[in-house]
């Protein structure tokens, strides 16, 4: 069988070579099989290597160009179409992204970008606050954000310090400030070479509703909040001695519609903004105030009841104030 494909394949190579460029127009990933940032002949080649040799667990889409979810024969005749046609392939479906630090793995999430009401919307009813109004569109570009909050674990592989009261690798990082928070950013991204940094503000709740999947739920990924996040009910100051008093180890409540854990409980969030009022005007990836005194705080923590637990909610304390239910999640 192997010889057959190779039979046929390489002569319809020679021909292609000589009746076009070698590289054709430039698709977004899939197809860039060799990975040299281009869709060409190159890549034809490469795929063909990949079925002769049986290794076609490429794993990040490129080499499935028909996007049928298996590499076979079939995706080379797809490339060659391509090349020979220029019709366009399909578009890469952004993936989760995994890191490791030492022996600490975590997850980044895509979240594909959009717009949305932002603030006092209806489903919030009137536990919404002045602090959450005006309501206002915001559209934002795509972006990553963690799966769950930065845990004790990442927290302490990478600045080799644990400042959390209750202790737990799996639970989140507390007691941290704003400030703290940049200083780990920091060395995380020395070590991993990457960008990460805290979620603006419109990132986070745009997340905690469910991104572009909303259901337009009050809390993030249910109303039923026992069911997505540990606040007050189930693991708050009345439990004090009972073993619920704290927090609890991340992605042990369901998640949202993004697949995303705890944006309603557990522990508070910092955001990178300044804590401002909000604006009537249409907005396109903001970022906050300039400057002020606070910085943002979101979603739930384990010490609070349902009204702090609201996709809208929000809040802002100095960069230098700690808690133990204040930790941050991280955003690319």
């Amino acid at each position: 069988m192997r010889r057959n494909h190779q039979f046929f394949l390489f002569p319809l190579l020679a021909a292609i070579m000589a009746f076009m460029p070698l590289q054709a127009a430039a698709t977004a990933q899939r197809g860039d099989v060799n990975g040299d940032g281009k869709v060409s002949i190159g890549d034809v080649t490469e795929l063909i290597n990949l079925l002769l040799s049986g290794n076609t667990d490429v794993g990040n889409g490129v080499a499935d160009v028909n996007a049928d979810g298996v590499v076979s024969i079939g995706d080379v005749t797809e490339l060659i179409n391509h090349l020979l046609s220029g019709n366009e392939l399909a578009p890469l479906e952004p993936q989760i992204m995994e890191f490791t630090v030492g022996d600490v793995t975590f997850y980044m999430v895509p979240v594909e970008g959009g717009t949305f009401t932002m603030g006092a919307t209806s489903e919030q009813g009137s536990d919404a606050s002045s602090k959450e109004k005006p309501v206002h569109q915001v559209t934002l570009s795509s972006y990553y954000i963690g799966e769950t909050e930065v845990t004790q674990a990442l927290w302490q592989a990478v600045m080799e310090n644990n400042p959390s009261n209750f202790v737990g690798m799996q639970n989140p990082v507390e007691r941290v400030s704003w400030e703290d928070c940049q200083t780990f950013i920091a060395m995380l991204n020395q070590l991993t070479g990457q960008q990460f940094r805290l979620p603006t503000e419109a990132e986070w709740e745009f997340a905690a509703r469910g991104g572009n999947e909303s259901m337009g739920y009050k809390y993030s990924g249910s109303d039923n909040l026992a069911s997505v996040a540990w606040y007050s009910y189930n693991d708050g100051w009345q439990l004090c001695g009972t073993g619920n008093y704290g927090t609890h180890p991340v992605a042990t409540r369901n998640p949202n519609e993004l697949m995303l854990f705890d944006m309603s409980g557990n522990v508070h969030e910092w955001c990178q903004d300044w804590y401002g009022t909000y604006e009537s005007s249409d907005q396109t990836d903001p970022a906050g105030p300039a400057n002020g005194t606070d910085r943002v705080y979101r979603g739930g923590s384990w010490y609070f009841d349902e009204w702090f637990c609201r996709v809208s909610f929000r809040n802002g304390v100095a960069p230098s104030y700690t808690s133990y239910g204040i930790g941050l999640r991280l955003a690319m």
